[in-house]
């Protein structure tokens, strides 16, 4: 009995990690504008079993210094930005929620830069080498036409 037990419980947290996700981004976009925070996505959020604590994964547009602004300002909002969760989910107590930086687009970008200059500098090594089915010599330096 007991493994339904916690199939079903851990059902239960994803669902409750998806709708927190979900209700924060828009909490995070529209109701708590800051002109002071830059543009933030809410990736993820993990939450805990007993549905207390919630680390939510976030991903800042712009640059690092908007990032570091808007991570300083958000603990000052934390506290309203638990009890807006709390009233649009239902919850009688919102989890404590802990913020934290998702760079996982920020390493896609770098892993693709580096892809791209690989790739560029294969190409290019290839039509730097001659060809060897004549020898490296073209039909104009052998004086055929």
């Amino acid at each position: 009995m007991k493994p339904e037990g916690a199939a079903l419980s851990h059902k239960r947290v994803l669902r409750a990690s998806e709708a927190i996700r979900r209700e924060l981004g828009v909490i995070l976009d529209r109701k708590l504008a800051d002109p002071r925070i830059g543009m933030v996505t809410v990736t993820r959020v993990d939450l805990s079993e007993d549905l207390r604590y919630a680390k939510v994964f976030v991903s800042f547009l712009g640059d690092d210094e908007e990032r570091d602004e808007s991570l300083r300002l958000r603990p000052e909002q934390g506290r309203s930005q638990q009890d807006e969760l709390a009233h649009a989910l239902r919850f009688r107590v919102a989890p404590e929620l802990t913020f934290l930086i998702d760079d996982s687009s920020k390493n896609y970008i770098r892993i693709s830069s580096v892809l791209k200059d690989i790739q560029e500098e294969d190409s290019e090594g290839r039509s730097e080498q001659p060809d060897e089915d004549d020898g490296g010599e073209s039909q104009e330096d052998t004086g055929s036409a």
